[in-house]
C-alpha cells in the first residue's frame, strides 16, 4: 500500500472516529454538505473531499482543523510535510541542524521537483553562511533566488510570508522594512493562530529594522503601539523583546525617562529562564547602544 492511500485510509480512519465518539450519524454530519454515501466513500479511504468539504465536516464535528492533524497518525505526514515543519523549529544560527535539513532536502529532490522545499534549500545555504562566516554578501545570492520568485505573487500566503521572514533581516534595511511593511499589512486580515504568532514576530522584528535603519522616532511609536498590544494580551516574552528595543532608541536619542525599559525587559527574560534569548538581547543592546 503507497503511503498516499495509506494516509487517505487515516483522513478517513479520523474522521470516523471523531464521527462516533460523539454518536453522531453521517446523516448529521453530512446534511447540507457533502452525498451520504460519498461521505461514506471518504471514511473508507476511497475517495478525498475537496478543501471546502473537509472544512465544513470539521466544522459539523466541532473540530478544528489544526486538531484533526494532530489526530493522525505521525507516520502518515509526509516526507516534504515533516521537513518542513523541522526547519520553521529550527534555530536558524544553528548550522549543523540546517546542513543536516538541506541534505534531506538535496535527497527529497533528486526524485521530484518542489518550489517551497527549493525554496528552504536555499535559506539554509544563506544562513550556514551567515552563522559560520558571517558572510551577507554570499548569503544574499541565495535569499535573492527565494525573493526572485515571491516577489512576483499578487499575494503572500502564509508560507509565502514564513519564508520571507526566514530571510528578512538579510536584505537591505530599507527594502527589508518596505518587506516587513507589506506583510505586516496583509496578516492583520487574517484570524489564525500561526498568523497571529507571525504577525507578533513580524512587528516586533520590524521595530528592530527601523532602528537599524535610524529611523528612531517612528520605531518608537512602531514600539509603544506594540506595549500596550502585548499587555492586553498578557503576551509578556514580546512585551520584554519590545520594552528592550524601546530602551534601545532611549538611550541612543538621550530621553530622559523613570522607567529603566532594558532592564525591565531584561527582568522580564530572566523570569523565563530563557538564558540564549537573553544572550542575544544583551548582544543586541551593545550593538546599538555602543559609541561611535
Amino acid at each position: 500500500m503507497t503511503n498516499q492511500r495509506s494516509k487517505k485510509d487515516s483522513v478517513g480512519e479520523v474522521l470516523k472516529k471523531v464521527r462516533l465518539s460523539k454518536n453522531y450519524t453521517q446523516k448529521f454530519v453530512t446534511n447540507g454538505i457533502i452525498g451520504q454515501p460519498t461521505y461514506s466513500k471518504i471514511e473508507r479511504g476511497e475517495v478525498d473531499p475537496t478543501y471546502l468539504k473537509f472544512i465544513s465536516i470539521l466544522k459539523r464535528l466541532d473540530i478544528s482543523e489544526e486538531e484533526f492533524h494532530f489526530l493522525l497518525d505521525e507516520n502518515v505526514r509526509s516526507e516534504r510535510e515533516k521537513i518542513i515543519e523541522e526547519f520553521f523549529l529550527l534555530n536558524f544560527n544553528d548550522a549543523s541542524s540546517l546542513t543536516k535539513i538541506k541534505e534531506k532536502i538535496r535527497t527529497y529532490l533528486d526524485t521530484q521537483n518542489d518550489y517551497i522545499l527549493n525554496d528552504i534549500y536555499y535559506i539554509c545555504e544563506a544562513l550556514i553562511l551567515i552563522s559560520i562566516e558571517n558572510n551577507y554578501k554570499m548569503a544574499i545570492t541565495y535569499a535573492n533566488k527565494v525573493w526572485n520568485r515571491l516577489e512576483k505573487f499578487d499575494q503572500w500566503y502564509l508560507m509565502e510570508i514564513r519564508l520571507i521572514n526566514a530571510i528578512l533581516f538579510i536584505f537591505p534595511t530599507e527594502s527589508a522594512v518596505h518587506i516587513a511593511e507589506r506583510i505586516v499589512a496583509q496578516l492583520k486580515n487574517y484570524d489564525t493562530r500561526e498568523s497571529k504568532v507571525l504577525l507578533n514576530n513580524i512587528q516586533s522584528n520590524l521595530g528592530l529594522l527601523l532602528i537599524k535603519n535610524k529611523e528612531y522616532e517612528l520605531a518608537l511609536g512602531h514600539l509603544n503601539e506594540l506595549i500596550l498590544k502585548f499587555k492586553l494580551e498578557r503576551n509578556y516574552y514580546y512585551l520584554a523583546i519590545i520594552y528592550i528595543r524601546k530602551g534601545i532608541i532611549m538611550r541612543i536619542l538621550d530621553k530622559k525617562s523613570k522607567v529603566d525599559f532594558i532592564k525591565k525587559g531584561l527582568n522580564l527574560v530572566r523570569a523565563f529562564e530563557e538564558p540564549e534569548l537573553e544572550k542575544a538581547l544583551r548582544n543586541e543592546i551593545e550593538f546599538y547602544t555602543k559609541k561611535e
